[in-house]
């Protein structure tokens, strides 16, 4: 490797908003994980077992390589909010088998706001008007994005109720995932450890309600493998890696990029609709999403500024 190859690998690595970029990016793996789910042709069991088996030896490759390690006081660390994630793993994807992506993905923009209320006090994050302001357009966004095909999408009420169990489930996840990272733990070590802690509830979950584990098809396979490096090692580890260094608000606004692309991705694959207003609503996300970045750039940079001077 030269020394202008690493000079740029430094220089990349060091950019203020690293942190937000690697958010943007595990949303965006997150944004696609519906599709593979979707085109799955087994049951959830059978999806949540596989996706389990086949994650969980990734995420602990990916602990050593990156300089963690999987020990009993990280999965000690980690057994609450991987018990969390086992719950979440198992109602999401029956969510999005259940009912349209659409709908199962507009109940998720209700995480924000649950973030909103518990960050200032778990945290002491400071939530002005504007970053308030730019929030409540980004989920009103959302909620023009996939409110426009609920009703020609294949929504169905169990779904639905189902993911507004999910998106409880998950937020209490998040933010637990949030204060053990502010702990110091080793991102991919933790992520790790979850994974490891998940799998003793998943694993048994899907070899028992599953009937369907020995049906998967030559497809059905690379949607797995796809599953487990998009929205797990890209998803799952570069959230976990971010959440150390950004607002958790923050963090959880960046997830409603996710809902935008999963539904630009049903409607392009599955042909569940996608109107004009759906397009305009994704404007607005964007758009908001990028001006809540810009602001949160900017008042980090002034935190900055009063702790050198």
């Amino acid at each position: 490797m030269t020394s202008t190859d690493t000079s740029a690998k430094s220089s990349f690595r060091n950019r203020e908003d690293i942190h937000v970029l690697a958010a943007i990016l595990a949303v965006t793996a997150w944004g696609i994980g519906p599709i593979f789910n979707k085109a799955l042709s087994v049951s959830t069991s059978s999806i949540v077992f596989y996706r389990m088996l086949f994650g969980l030896p990734i995420m602990v490759l990916m602990a050593y390589m990156n300089g963690g390690s999987l020990n009993k006081h990280v999965i000690r660390k980690a057994a609450l909010p991987g018990f969390m994630f086992a719950m979440s793993f198992i109602t999401g994807f029956a969510t999005v088998k259940m009912t349209s992506i659409a709908n199962a993905t507009m109940v998720g923009t209700l995480q924000p706001v649950l973030v909103l209320f518990v960050a200032p006090k778990l945290f002491g994050e400071k939530i002005t008007l504007r970053k308030l302001a730019y929030s409540i357009s980004a989920m009103a966004g959302v909620l023009v994005v996939v409110m426009a095909a609920a009703s020609t999408s294949g929504a169905h009420l169990d779904g639905d109720l189902l993911a507004v169990l999910n998106v409880v489930i998950w937020t209490i996840y998040f933010v637990m995932s949030k204060k053990r990272r502010d702990e110091g733990i080793h991102s991919w070590s933790f992520i790790a450890a979850v994974f490891f802690c998940a799998a003793i509830i998943v694993l048994p979950y899907g070899a028992i309600t599953s009937n369907d584990l020995g049906a998967m098809h030559a497809s059905d396979w690379w949607y797995i493998i796809g599953m487990a490096l998009g929205p797990g090692v890209i998803g799952h580890g570069m959230m976990t890696w971010a959440q150390g260094h950004i607002d958790v608000s923050l963090a959880s606004m960046l997830g409603l990029i996710s809902p935008v692309i999963s539904t630009i991705l049903a409607w392009f694959f599955f042909q569940q609709s996608l109107t004009l207003l759906q397009l305009l609503g994704g404007v607005i996300v964007m758009a908001s999403l990028t001006a809540l970045v810009r602001l949160q750039g900017k008042m980090s940079a002034e935190t900055l500024v009063v702790h050198e001077t």
